[in-house]
């Protein structure tokens, strides 16, 4: 992907080519990690021309190409006409947000409880491929603490998810340690609570999932409190934080 990068980065000598109004500052025209790929420009057409022509260049050279199922294009502030217009020059499909990206969810406003249900549909299939099998307490432990722990990880430092939804995981994974299902309701023997505590305090460890949440997104808070070398974090500071010290500047909204 390093020649998309040179290809990409050569759209900045051409005085007709305009970045979307929020990457021009950082002159950022894509996003790519490993073969998935966002393209960004403002939307009008001679800018849009010339990012495709870049990524077709690169195409005829790597012989790689976008699978024309998977893609879309998103545009907002335009008329209907100019979009109707760009949708008969392109082979892609109009999107709408919110849309999928590395797994999870883009959207433009706070998730909702539908668009995190993924995640708990996700954890249930998984405890349904194991409730045909004969696991002992410990064993139902162990793949909470790691398997299914793992798999709301992923979110959980990205985004603030819903109290509902970390409840209604919370109650999957507890209902599958006392019963191995997902179905059967039955009375804790011990309260989930006092399972999350360490060893030491009797508990199993367990982490909850809530506290680590919150944790997890202490991350993203240090990044950009300390100005990380990171491109999401020199975005942030661009268009949020500026000259402003983020412990005493309001939240945007």
């Amino acid at each position: 992907m390093e020649y998309l990068n040179r290809s990409l980065k050569t759209l900045d000598q051409i005085p007709d080519f305009n970045y979307h109004p929020r990457c021009a500052k950082l002159k950022i025209t894509h996003i790519c990690f490993a073969d998935d790929l966002i393209m960004c420009c403002r939307a009008d057409r001679v800018s849009i021309q010339l990012l495709l022509k870049a990524f077709h260049h690169f195409s005829g050279v790597s012989r790689l190409h976008a699978n024309m199922e998977k893609s879309s294009f998103y545009v907002a502030g335009v008329t209907d006409e100019f979009k109707n217009l760009i949708l008969s020059e392109m082979q892609f499909t109009l999107g709408e947000f919110p849309f999928k990206y590395l797994g999870v969810t883009l959207s433009t406003k706070k998730l909702s409880i539908a668009q995190c249900m993924p995640l708990v549909e996700r954890i249930t299939t998984r405890i349904k491929c194991w409730t045909t099998k004969f696991l002992s307490y410990s064993g139902r432990l162990q793949l909470i603490r790691s398997v299914l722990f793992e798999m709301q990880t992923y979110w959980a430092q990205i985004f603030l998810l819903p109290k509902k939804i970390i409840h209604m995981v919370t109650t999957t994974c507890r209902t599958f340690l006392w019963t191995s299902s997902t179905d059967i309701s039955k009375r804790s023997l011990v309260s989930w609570e006092k399972l999350c505590m360490p060893g030491s305090a009797r508990g199993l460890g367990i982490l909850d999932f809530y506290s680590w949440n919150k944790a997890a997104l202490c991350k993203i808070l240090w990044a950009i409190s300390t100005n990380k070398d990171i491109l999401w974090v020199k975005w942030i500071h661009n268009f949020y934080v500026k000259s402003r010290n983020i412990s005493t500047m309001a939240t945007p909204k």
